[in-house]
């Protein structure tokens, strides 16, 4: 009572009913469908990087999951203000400002925008000699995590040694 309605997970399960909507209003379910439900998936992580804790990593993985489609989603974020207030407004729009800022200093330090992890999983099946399997895809997500984390930088050589160290934790030698 006194502070409203909450309703937890909404740009997931909207996003699941995207695919329901464009099948029942005939729009075509290839591209456009899947731009939409990235774009209402997201449609709340602005809001979560602006708040004053946010981190770099946070702001890197907005960056990531967006990519090219991340201004678009600013877009879509600034236009969804429902209130009145213009005081309330004027401040979110300031907070999706230093949004935009954030993001800017962490994408040109990260190099972020249409990532891709340094390593792929090919190099990772010819360094350690193995068919493709769960621990490529384990190799892979621990330095996609590492960049995205902080932990290392987005730089090849770095990739490499915590590569080579993660492997070994997972009882892994290269041949």
């Amino acid at each position: 009572k006194g502070t409203g309605w909450t309703f937890h997970n909404h740009e997931f399960i909207g996003s699941k009913m995207v695919y329901k909507v464009f099948k029942r209003l005939k729009l075509p379910l290839g591209e456009a469908r899947k731009y939409v439900q990235k774009m209402v998936l997201l449609s709340s992580r602005p809001q979560a990087v602006a708040e004053e804790q946010a981190t770099d990593s946070a702001a890197r993985r907005l960056l990531f999951d967006a990519g090219e489609d991340i201004d678009e989603l600013m877009i879509l974020c600034e236009s969804d203000l429902t209130t009145r207030n213009e005081k309330k407004k004027k401040r979110y729009l300031n907070k999706y400002q230093e949004v935009r800022v954030k993001l800017k200093e962490v994408e040109e330090k990260d190099r972020l925008r249409n990532f891709q992890p340094p390593v792929d999983g090919s190099e990772i099946m010819e360094l350690f000699d193995l068919k493709p399997g769960r621990e490529i895809g384990l190799l892979k997500t621990a330095v996609k995590d590492a960049i995205l984390d902080g932990a290392i930088e987005n730089d090849r050589q770095q990739a490499l040694n915590f590569l080579l160290a993660k492997a070994r934790e997972m009882g892994l030698q290269p041949k």
